[in-house]
């Protein structure tokens, strides 16, 4: 009866850890998923960045061909030509909108790496996290088949044969029993 409750509770301890391995794989796919999710939806979000500079972009090109238009009206209605101070105030005028047209341009390219590396680091994360899950069921496997060889182990000690053919519980082993030892040694201990 003990032998067979050993065998059965290691058979439930290796279940139990082949089922724990099973849940840790299933969080590692999950949480791999999720990680990919994070990292396209980050990757996304970078494209709409560099989307949105480059549309701000055109809006800074825009005002800066008004502001020229502007400029060059001016010089026009007051009859000056386009030398010294005026060709000067032009050019700084074509500069500065450069200027801020680049640095849109590059606010936006560091936003868009920035969120695509932050997505680069959301999957290997994810992939980990698999790689976690997948050992940890290949640990349980192993942990399982302890345990059953441990309760099998265990059940064998249970019932030990003695040296004369006879089955001795654990609780006698080490105590000789007069009735299973041979009528020669019986007398000796006597």
């Amino acid at each position: 009866m003990a032998v067979a409750a050993l065998l059965i509770g290691g058979g439930l301890m290796a279940f139990g850890q082949i089922k724990e391995g099973q849940i840790a794989e299933a969080q590692g796919k999950f949480t791999k998923q999720i990680a990919i999710r994070n990292q396209q939806a980050l990757e996304r979000q970078a494209k709409a960045e560099r989307d949105a500079a480059s549309i701000e972009e055109s809006r800074v090109a825009r005002k800066e061909k008004i502001a020229k238009g502007q400029q060059r009206a001016i010089v026009g209605k007051s009859g000056v030509g386009l030398a010294g101070a005026t060709l000067s105030l032009l050019a700084d005028t074509a500069f500065q909108f450069s200027l801020e047209r680049n640095l849109v341009l590059r606010r936006g390219l560091i936003r868009g790496r920035e969120l695509r590396e932050r997505g680069q680091i959301q999957l290997a994360k994810g992939r980990f996290a698999r790689t976690l899950g997948i050992e940890a069921k290949r640990l349980s496997y192993i942990k399982a088949g302890g345990s059953i060889l441990s309760a099998v182990g265990t059940a064998g000690l249970l019932s030990t044969p003695s040296p004369f053919g006879q089955t001795v519980p654990v609780s006698q082993i080490g105590t000789p029993t007069p009735s299973i030892l041979p009528t020669g040694l019986r007398r000796t201990l006597a």
